[in-house]
């Protein structure tokens, strides 16, 4: 969402009725080759997995090929045609929408912040960053992308890029009604080192500071995950460094 209304241009609200799903898949595209070729961000198959090939007719974004078959929900292969359970969700329920810091945020040479150990499972450059110093860091870009990574050549280098344009996804929430916010703490943009006595990073105090108080002003209330998985890499390194 940051990445399709962060200033460039793709108006959807207030638009002509009847503007075709092919137009605006256009003009997202064109989007994100914008930005693809202004940050170095994303390759031509994650764009065509996301929106299909250029110029192509795929009603199946997200696939390379649509599919001819629905894959079977349980063991015997047949849907079910009646459930035997009721309820409804208590008083008070709410409802809400969850982020993760290393799948939004980008930004990941920014301001102080350090090498994650998302930033060397997936392969992106970590060199010079600080707390790339374990057994197994990237010494030389190209970086190694780890074996078990699924979808070779997808980083978090630039995400939703939220760390930049938090206040048009906060604005792009607003819109839809949110009320409620979980986003998650980045401890390699915070404590760079993971260790408070190496100093904790004013800017990534700032950004957080920031966008709750955005959250508070448009009438959505912040809730914070204090570990989303997001450890900094000065902190792995076994068996010398275990972690937390």
């Amino acid at each position: 969402a940051g990445l399709a209304a962060g200033g460039h241009g793709l108006r959807t609200a207030g638009g002509p009725r009847g503007r075709t799903e092919e137009s605006l898949q256009g003009n997202l595209v064109r989007i994100l080759q914008t930005r693809a070729s202004a940050d170095g961000g994303f390759p031509a198959i994650q764009l065509d997995l996301a929106v299909g090939k250029k110029g192509s007719k795929t009603k199946c974004p997200g696939f390379q090929e649509c599919p001819t078959e629905r894959p079977a929900p349980y063991s015997d292969g047949v849907y079910p045609t009646a459930f035997d359970y009721s309820g409804a969700f208590p008083a008070g329920f709410v409802w809400g929408m969850g982020t993760a810091s290393y799948q939004v945020e980008g930004a990941y040479r920014e301001d102080g912040r350090a090498a994650s150990i998302w930033d060397t499972f997936s392969g992106a450059d970590t060199v010079g960053m600080p707390g790339n110093d374990c057994a197994y860091c990237c010494k030389e870009a190209p970086c190694a992308i780890n074996p078990a990574m699924y979808d070779k050549g997808a980083t978090g280098n630039v995400a939703a890029d939220q760390y930049n344009l938090y206040r048009t996804d906060v604005a792009l929430m607003k819109s839809m009604g949110l009320k409620h916010y979980r986003f998650s703490i980045s401890w390699p943009r915070l404590v760079p080192t993971g260790r408070v006595q190496d100093g904790v990073n004013q800017k990534a105090k700032e950004f957080y500071n920031s966008l709750i108080d955005e959250l508070l002003g448009a009438g959505i209330t912040p809730y914070i995950t204090l570990y989303h998985w997001d450890l900094p890499q000065g902190l792995l390194d076994p068996p010398r460094k275990q972690g937390w």
